[in-house]
């Protein structure tokens, strides 16, 4: 494609700023991506993988998986690639995906429904089911907008069982992800005209489509693109047949509702075309010419960038000075058929000079002081907020900057006749896991003239200003609106959770109404006063209602607030109460579980009245923290004696250690063995407990290593007595009820217990144990102690229920 420019000295000053945002300062620390300074951006493919990681059943939003994708420019195409697989020997499962641009999709998979007034489907979600059997599950997203995006996965199938760890098969799932990049080639570079005197035009010929990109700098108000001596050779009578697609951050998107079109075969004038856009500020943006089928077309393009404020903060003033041949490289320039014509700014009028292309890359140009800005009409009042960030993650505000005496104004007043523009900048990652609060309000110091009410609308917009209607409605963004009429509509709060990173925009336009009807009048006053207050905190304000609680967790390296909820309340502020369990059932849950555990008081009575006074030690300290560690554990009834995780160690550890002492004790040993066997079983199960307090092999290897011990010991004490021991009395009414009882116990609480039964279940498991020792205890020590000799010493051999 050929390509022919006429250009000034202002000109060159743009690709200035087209070079130094490709190339930025390599020791700067906040660089740009490196994109490339040629016209023609060239056509390649990208992938992206990421190794697998485990995934975990859904039973709140803590139990996610985030991963995190990096979409590189002008993408036409993204093709991902899912599979998982599971555990060896387990069934596979099904896994569920969401994908989403900028931030944590923000999700209900379990339908409840979110607490009222939260923003939630702000932007495109994508969602992906697959079996954990590596099978692959693809996804193809058209024309993704360039930067971060995010998923979060997890398994679907959240089973109300609760399984002992060891008893039963650990099943595991892992998702693996790869992505595949198709970048568009052929995007031509433009440099927009932001100066009056500027007259920049791209000459091009066009069969199909074409890409453009441009960069447009902070304070741009409007982007303008001219389409002139737009002609169609084989029909030169027909109009333009030109269709413009605009987009920010991505190519144009015919299913995208960011994505703007404009005919300019409409226009009136047929070799004349102009289409006006609200940009986004310091971003690419993308447009595409696309014409009918087998139908070339000749026209000229330029691009205007209109302003409201002087450009600041970019690369203009970084260089004095710049070689034009670094800008257009010896083999760009010689595919040039025509000359360069160069307009300087001389006083006000325009001088033309012509080079030659050779001429042209020896030329050095100092930027001009005289140039003067294209300002935009009717350009709205701005405030740009100030950030103001406190301790913890995600915990800051914005506020009015201050003002020559340092202080901050409390009341804004924004102008009756025209829209008033807060804008403020949430950072990527770092801000995007609490929850953006807006909160608007009119000042309660506006006395009504009791002639009419006042309206305040607001339109809360990330990436691109949007003005409210006439009627006061905002067609892309969310809506606020407060007035006069009473005091519950003076104010409103509007809560984003998981908020995208950019550039926010605010949009205030005050309204008056009569008070008797909804017609639209003159304000009485020029200004009027109003509250806002704009704040992220981790949840929701920090809290999750009653019956939730707030908590931060780690993901992939990327940390996110959620509310985990309690007593069957569901949702992201825990305020479904749908599936809630009565307080009635809470409060039985917690008596059932605490109250279980005085069963345990036969036994202690019954230990001490047989002198086995370290048993009944073990077991008085297992019923005191059994009790208290469950009062600590429940959902609404709670009183926490101490540290929960204390409290759960010792009812760990205690109640194996119950069942260490007591088969001990009936093993019937001389008293130094007896002791030394008690301390060793202490330290035994303190370092099992602590190592793996839930798991199965810290309760069996005390058990079984302790009914060897007794085991062993009953064998001697037969062969030492040529007969049965212990007797036959004890067998039939102590030891065979005893170990009925403890199994149906144990059987219980491996594997009838779930979520919904565990507190009848478990209290039953807290019954059966106390009540199995109670039976299991050997009879009354002898006072006088114990000898080697088990024929004159026996608690066995004169057997009674004393």
């Amino acid at each position: 494609m050929c390509t022919r420019v006429r250009a000034s000295w202002g000109y060159l000053l743009l690709l200035l700023l087209v070079w130094v945002v490709g190339h930025p300062v390599a020791s700067s620390p906040t660089s740009q991506p490196h994109y490339t300074s040629n016209n023609e951006v060239s056509e390649g493919t990208l992938r992206e993988i990421l190794a697998g990681r485990q995934v975990y059943s859904y039973r709140s939003y803590k139990d996610v998986q985030i991963f995190h994708f990096s979409i590189p420019p002008h993408v036409s195409q993204s093709v991902y690639n899912f599979t998982a697989n599971d555990s060896m020997g387990c069934e596979p499962r099904n896994i569920t995906i969401f994908l989403q641009a900028h931030s944590y999709p923000v999700i209900n998979p379990d339908g409840a429904t979110y607490p009222p007034g939260l923003w939630v489907n702000r932007s495109r979600m994508y969602e992906v089911h697959l079996r954990s059997d590596l099978k692959p599950a693809l996804l193809s997203v058209q024309y993704p907008v360039a930067g971060d995006w995010f998923m979060v996965a997890f398994i679907d199938e959240a089973s109300n069982r609760i399984t002992q760890a060891g008893l039963f098969p650990s099943c595991h799932s892992w998702l693996q992800a790869k992505v595949t990049h198709q970048q568009q080639g052929d995007v031509t570079t433009v440099v927009p005209e932001i100066h009056s005197h500027q007259e920049i035009q791209l000459f091009q010929n066009i069969e199909n489509s074409q890409y453009y990109r441009f960069y447009v700098p902070s304070s741009t108000w409007m982007v303008m693109v001219n389409i002139s001596n737009c002609l169609a050779p084989e029909d030169k009578n027909a109009s333009c047949p030109i269709n413009i697609t605009f987009r920010a951050r991505a190519l144009p998107d015919p299913e995208s509702t960011d994505t703007m079109f404009h005919n300019c075969s409409d226009e009136e004038v047929g070799n004349l075309c102009t289409v006006e856009f609200i940009p986004e500020e310091e971003a690419w943006h993308y447009l595409q010419l696309s014409t009918p089928p087998d139908t070339p077309v000749q026209l000229s393009m330029a691009v205007k960038l209109y302003f409201c404020d002087e450009v600041g903060g970019s690369s203009y003033h970084l260089l004095s000075k710049v070689n034009l041949g670094q800008l257009c490289p010896e083999e760009t320039c010689v595919n040039f058929d025509t000359t360069f014509t160069i307009f300087t700014n001389d006083s006000e009028e325009l001088s033309k000079t012509t080079v030659s292309p050779e001429e042209a890359e020896s030329i050095v140009f100092l930027p001009t002081t005289k140039t003067k800005q294209l300002a935009a009409k009717n350009c709205w009042t701005r405030h740009n907020l100030v950030k103001k960030t406190f301790g913890g993650n995600f915990v800051f505000e914005y506020d009015l900057p201050p003002n020559e005496n340092g202080s901050v104004p409390l009341l804004l007043d924004i102008n009756n006749t025209s829209p008033t523009l807060l804008t403020f900048n949430l950072e990527s990652v770092t801000d995007i896991g609490g929850t953006l609060v807006i909160e608007l309000a009119i000042s309660p110091f506006i006395n009504n003239n009791n002639t009419h009410n006042i309206s305040v609308t607001g339109c809360v917009t990330l990436g691109r200003r949007e003005e409210p209607d006439e009627n006061g409605e905002c067609s892309h963004g969310h809506q606020l609106i407060v007035n006069t009429s009473s005091p519950v509509t003076r104010g409103i709060s509007l809560p984003i959770p998981f908020p995208e990173p950019g550039l926010w925009y605010l949009t205030l336009k005050p309204w008056c109404y009569l008070l008797n009807a909804s017609e639209i009048v003159e304000c009485s006053g020029q200004d009027t006063s109003i509250l806002f207050h704009i704040s992220s905190a981790s949840c929701l304000d920090g809290k999750c209602g009653t019956y939730g609680s707030c908590y931060q967790y780690i993901s992939g390296g990327f940390i996110f607030s959620t509310c985990v909820c309690d007593a069957g309340y569901r949702g992201w502020g825990c305020t479904d109460n749908s599936q809630a369990t009565p307080n009635w059932e809470l409060l039985l849950s917690t008596l059932l579980l605490t109250l279980s555990n005085l069963f345990f008081l036969p036994a202690i009575i019954l230990a001490l009245k047989r002198r086995y006074f370290a048993e009944g030690l073990v077991y008085v300290f297992t019923m005191v923290f059994s009790t208290f560690y469950h009062a600590c554990d429940q959902e609404a009834y709670v009183f926490c004696l101490m540290r929960l995780s204390v409290m759960q160690f010792c009812d760990f550890y205690s109640a194996i250690f119950s069942f260490w002492v007591t088969l001990i004790a009936m093993a019937d040993l001389p008293h130094s063995l007896y002791s030394l066997l008690h301390v060793a079983g202490a330290m035994i199960v303190a370092l099992g407990v602590e190592y793996d307090r839930t798991g199965l092999w810290v309760f069996v290897v005390p058990s079984v290593s302790a009914f060897l011990v007794m085991a062993s010991s009953w064998i001697w004490h037969c062969k030492q007595q040529q007969g049965c021991f212990p007797t036959k009395q004890y067998w039939l009414t102590s030891l065979l009820p005893g170990v009925l009882l403890a199994a149906s116990g144990l059987i219980c609480y491996a594997f009838f217990e779930t979520h919904d039964n565990y507190y009848y279940v478990h209290s039953v498991w807290h019954a059966t144990m106390a009540l199995a020792i109670l039976c299991l205890l050997p009879p009354r020590r002898e006072k006088e102690g114990r000898d080697i000799s088990y024929e004159t010493n026996c608690n066995f051999c004169n057997y009674s229920h004393e």
